[in-house]
C-alpha cells in the first residue's frame, strides 16, 4: 500500500444522474502518479475530527493518462459527513490529501479468459476505467459482459458510454436490471434489460467453458455476498475465479 500523500486540487464536479455526481482531482506532484483501472485512492477529507469521519476510499473513474487528473464518481449518503462536503461544501482551488493508488481489484493478464463483470450503483466505476482500458489497448479478451444494477433508466450511469462500448468493443455486451422500472427500454446494439436485479442474468447464462470465465463484482456487501453465494454453490464456479471490491 501507498504511504504517500499527495495535495489534490479540486477542479470541477458535475452531475451523472440524480444523486451521483462526477468529481475530478488534480494530484500535485512533480512526477506522474500511475495507477491501474480498478485501483483506488484513500482521502482524507476535512468532514470531522475522527479518522473514520476523514479517511474515505473512492475508485478511480478514469483510465491514467499521466496528467494526474482523477475522476471519482460518487453517490450521495443522506446524513453522511464526507458527502456534505464534497457534494455541498467543497470549492474550485480547495486541496484536500490523498493516498494511493491502492487494491488489486484489476483486469486479469491472461486474455485468453471471459469476464463477466457484475456492478450495482457507484460499484460501475472502476469497471468504466477498465472498458475504457480494454478500448484503449484493444485488449482482446474472448468476452465480456457487463451486468449492472440500477434503479430506474434514468439512473444508468455512463448510459451513452455503455452504449457505445456495446456497439463498438468486439465481443462486449451489456445486460442492465432495472429494479423499479414500470417499462423496460428496447433492446440496443449488444444492450439488453431486465426487469429486477442482476443476479437473473448470470443465473440463466450457460457458460460451457466456466473454467475460462472470471466474474468481477462491485457493490453493496450484501450483493457481493449473494453473487459470490449464487456463483458457487448454484453454477458450480471455483472460487479462485471470483473477484469483488466493496464499498460503502
Amino acid at each position: 500500500m501507498s504511504t504517500v500523500w499527495y495535495d489534490a486540487e479540486f477542479i470541477g464536479q458535475k452531475v451523472e444522474v440524480a444523486g451521483t455526481n462526477r468529481f475530478w482531482f488534480k494530484l500535485k506532484s512533480d512526477s506522474p502518479v500511475a495507477y491501474k483501472p480498478g485501483q483506488f485512492f484513500v482521502f482524507d477529507l476535512p468532514s470531522g475530527e475522527k479518522r473514520a469521519d476523514r479517511w474515505r476510499s473512492y475508485s478511480i473513474a478514469n483510465i491514467y493518462d499521466g496528467s494526474n487528473i482523477v475522476e471519482l464518481c460518487i453517490t450521495y449518503e443522506k446524513g453522511g459527513v464526507a458527502s456534505q462536503y464534497l457534494f455541498n461544501d467543497i470549492n474550485k482551488g480547495d486541496v484536500v490529501k490523498c493516498k494511493g493508488p491502492e487494491g488489486n481489484f484489476i483486469l486479469p493478464e491472461d486474455t485468453s479468459k471471459s469476464l463477466v463483470f457484475i456492478a450495482t450503483g457507484a460499484g460501475l466505476v472502476p469497471f468504466r476505467a477498465m472498458i475504457q482500458q480494454i478500448e484503449q489497448e484493444k485488449l482482446k479478451y474472448k468476452s465480456v459482459h457487463l451486468i449492472f444494477g440500477a434503479r430506474k433508466e434514468k439512473t444508468i450511469l455512463f448510459y451513452e458510454e455503455l452504449e457505445d462500448w456495446s456497439h463498438f468493443i468486439d465481443h462486449f455486451t451489456t445486460s442492465i436490471c432495472l429494479s423499479k422500472e414500470t417499462k423496460l427500454p428496447k433492446p440496443k446494439n449488444n444492450m439488453d434489460f431486465f426487469e429486477g436485479h442482476v443476479h437473473q442474468v448470470y443465473l440463466n447464462k450457460k457458460y460451457p467453458d466456466k473454467k475460462n470465465v472470471v466474474f468481477m463484482i462491485c457493490g453493496w456487501s450484501g450483493m457481493i455476498d449473494e453473487a459470490v453465494a449464487h456463483l458457487i454453490n448454484t453454477l458450480k464456479i471455483d472460487r479462485t475465479q471470483i473477484k469483488y471490491e466493496l464499498f460503502g
